[in-house]
């Protein structure tokens, strides 16, 4: 997450890659194993190992419901071995960079393979108890096939679409049925699986009618959908932390709040997911039906997150920091969403933007404040968000030929150097106009930039003046115009 928008199909063969250069680690699997079961036969050990191609830092991480439990060192020929000392079972996030999802058991030694320039596509599992990750893995990416094509089918009848929705469904089902005839799995690994089958349907017919084209008539159109349309409610668990790192399941629980959220104002205001409303009555959902405290926790943070990271009503944000905060337990994330809240009052319309570290198309480190020398407008850019990246710069060079006395600057969020000057080359962007940040970890933390779309304008004293537009949204010329007429 955090970000893997590439939409890609890997073949079973294509998972299950050869594992030449890992042979030393399995030899030490095989053999810490031997010598475990010769000491006490009733002992399971359990071990995660592989290896990084392209590493992007000197360690992998691994996490579980929302806390780290191990940060684990790369050798010198980029691999990895960990032993459990107590695995709790069930799914883990494997995160380098990118994360994925891994599920673990007692007794598993499972060896990983990815290559960072294509995470999603090229993350591999072998080993014992491997065939789990590899069905969670094929789950996450039928949903990447499916996407675009769900989209089109948004503007069906609510009978058509359900229809649409059962033909992606017995996909998944008789992959399912493969694997349970393959492998005898357990009954707490049978929910994910069900779950990963399941889960993206639901989300899908929540999120329907926000996406289907009676605009101005939401309310109505859901009232008149059948009364079984959602009758699915009645068997989920909305406190269920078995799933609680399942991809699925959290897009179902985020699609389901929004949606009831919406019915609580509905009557008098249209939809909108970073407006007050909604995310006030999203903190009232959120405390209605999750009870549990870690899932309670995050959801808390992340529609604070939204509205901190939207909104420019001071008197709002400090209004919804209250309330997500006086809900919250967990310490950490209070603190978390602090430290966000306080970046953000420094990004307030007004304030001068932070003095960051660029480096420039010619590899030299420059301020970002030289480089405000007129009005300016910043837009950031990832090149593992293509289509983000190409419409970005098409959309910045038409503006900057119809706004002139707009600098248009692109600030790439990336962290290897040879990559990004690969693509300012291959797809001909002004690299006078191209940088990226120095420290992208601490800078995206200053300027609060945590989704790409964020674009910031300045004035030429580098004054914020919006740090919360979206260059690709309706509105945004209408602000341009607005600013260069005060």
């Amino acid at each position: 997450m955090v970000n893997s928008q590439n939409i890609n199909v890997i073949t079973y063969a294509q998972r299950h890659t050869s594992i030449k250069g890992m042979i030393p680690i399995l030899i030490a699997l095989l053999v810490l194993s031997a010598c475990n079961s010769n000491k006490d036969k009733q002992s399971t050990s359990t071990y995660i190992g592989g290896e990084i191609i392209n590493p992007k830092r000197g360690h992998v991480i691994l996490a579980k419901n929302n806390q780290t439990i191990d940060s684990i060192v790369l050798n010198a020929h980029n691999r990895f071995f960990y032993e459990f000392k107590d695995v709790d079972p069930g799914i883990y996030q494997f995160i380098h960079g990118e994360r994925q999802l891994i599920h673990i058991e007692p007794g598993d030694s499972i060896m990983v393979r990815v290559n960072t320039t294509e995470f999603d596509e090229s993350i591999s599992f072998s080993g014992k108890g491997s065939e789990r990750s590899s069905f969670l893995i094929d789950m996450h990416l039928q949903w990447e096939k499916e996407y675009k094509k769900v989209r089109q089918h948004y503007q069906k009848s609510p009978e058509d679409f359900q229809h649409f929705l059962d033909s992606l469904h017995r996909i998944r089902e008789k992959k399912l049925n493969k694997f349970n005839i393959k492998y005898e799995a357990s009954s707490e690994f049978q929910e994910i699986a069900s779950a990963a089958i399941n889960f993206d349907n639901y989300q899908r017919k929540e999120s329907y009618p926000f996406s289907h084209y009676r605009e101005n008539d939401k309310i109505a159109f859901i009232n008149e959908l059948s009364g079984d349309f959602y009758s699915f409610r009645e068997s989920i668990n909305f406190n269920n932390m078995n799933l609680f790192d399942l991809y699925s399941y959290q897009r179902y629980l985020s699609a389901f709040l929004n949606h009831q959220a919406y019915k609580e104002y509905c009557q008098n205001h249209s939809y909108n997911t970073v407006s007050y409303l909604h995310n006030y009555n999203e903190i009232k959902v959120i405390n209605k039906y999750i009870t549990n405290p870690k899932l309670k926790d995050m959801k808390l943070f992340r529609t604070g997150q939204r509205f901190i990271e939207n909104s420019n009503d001071k008197k709002r944000v400090d209004e919804i920091f209250k309330l997500v905060t006086a809900s919250m337990t967990s310490p950490d994330i209070k603190k978390n969403i602090s430290n966000l809240y306080e970046a953000h009052k420094k990004m307030e319309a007004g304030n001068i933007i932070p003095d960051l570290m660029l480096v420039n198309s010619e590899q030299r480190m420059v301020t970002l404040s030289s480089r405000v020398q007129k009005p300016t407008v910043l837009y950031f850019w990832s090149y593992n968000s293509h289509m983000h990246m190409e419409e970005s710069h098409k959309k910045a060079k038409d503006l900057q030929s119809k706004y002139p006395e707009f600098n248009f600057i692109g600030v790439n969020v990336n962290d290897e150097n040879n990559k990004w000057i690969k693509h300012i080359r291959q797809h001909e962007f002004d690299p006078s106009m191209e940088y990226r940040f120095n420290n992208a970890r601490d800078a995206r933390k200053s300027l609060v930039i945590n989704d790409i779309s964020k674009t910031i304008v300045l004035d030429k004293k580098g004054r914020i003046l919006n740090s919360h537009a979206n260059i690709h949204r309706t509105n945004f010329e209408s602000e341009l115009l607005a600013y260069l007429n005060q």
